[in-house]
């Protein structure tokens, strides 16, 4: 099989003259920007915005949205694709998902982060969340007999910021008697 390389070049952009994508689907809540933060703040950039280059002196975002938001005004590190605009929506459409699909040895990722050394108490943070409320969320999911889920149900969901607002809250709702499981989506 022959696959293309489809990067141009690679510079360093101010984030404000980035332009973002319009069709950009991702919603970025509060909890990822300020893990995101964490890990700038503690290691800095490493990894490029992928952008499209519009070939009239601009650069459209295809991934790191967040990023270039959060630099604000610094240049940040980007690789130029020479893509059409059909295809970097195809690459919009997939590029995180397509990682996200991984499954997580969680015990080999609680060595990997036992093994970190960090002043950063947002990074120490991150990385609790990352080995422990993840582990749990697991435990509590795979421990439960869903077979009620096959007849009619009337069902509310609520939204939390992250893994360990989710716990918590099951928790507290399982302690008072109500019926109720958690949802990853």
């Amino acid at each position: 099989m022959q696959i293309k390389d489809r990067i141009k070049s690679f510079r360093r952009i101010k984030a404000s003259q980035l332009k973002r994508n319009a069709k950009n689907w991702r919603v970025h809540p509060e909890s990822q920007e300020t893990a995101l933060r964490a890990i700038l703040t503690d290691v800095g950039f490493a990894s490029a915005c992928l952008v499209r280059d519009c070939k009239n002196g601009t650069f459209e975002l295809i991934d790191g949205h967040l990023r270039a938001d959060i630099a604000e005004d610094e240049k940040v590190p980007c690789l130029i694709l020479d893509v059409t605009k059909s295809e970097a929506d195809k690459i919009l459409a997939t590029f995180d998902m397509v990682t996200s699909m991984a499954n997580t040895e969680q015990a080999a990722l609680d060595k990997l982060i036992a093994s970190i050394s960090t002043e950063s108490k947002e990074l120490q943070n991150v990385l609790s969340t990352l080995s422990n409320d993840g582990s749990k969320l697991l435990e509590m999911i795979q421990a439960e007999d869903e077979s009620h889920l096959l007849m009619d149900s009337f069902s509310i969901l609520i939204d939390c910021e992250d893994e360990f607002d989710q716990i918590t809250l099951l928790q507290r709702l399982k302690k008072e008697g109500l019926a109720c499981r958690a949802w990853i989506s």
